[in-house]
């Protein structure tokens, strides 16, 4: 293969690439859209007020924050365990 070819393939390689990059981005875009959408259906339903929807908010960044900490306690438990058994 000669390499004005190879360059000609690359160069369409490149283009394909840049293209479906676009597209992933736009059916990401598409999917955020298509979420918050029905989000907002089943906000609707169940008639949630904001202020709700906030404390709910918050109860889910607590949760998290806590799972965060209770695996980190874990993996110093387990670390220390293994210093024990080691040493």
């Amino acid at each position: 293969m000669s390499v004005e070819r190879i360059n000609s393939q690359l160069k369409k390689v490149r283009e394909q690439i840049a293209q479906l990059q676009a597209k992933e981005k736009d059916l990401a875009e598409q999917k955020q859209m298509a979420e918050d959408a029905e989000a907002m259906k089943i906000i609707r339903k169940y008639k949630i007020s904001s202020e709700r929807l906030q404390m709910l908010n918050k109860l889910s960044e607590d949760e998290v924050r806590n799972l965060l900490q209770k695996r980190e306690q874990e993996k110093e438990v387990s670390i220390n365990e293994k210093q024990e058994i080691i040493g």
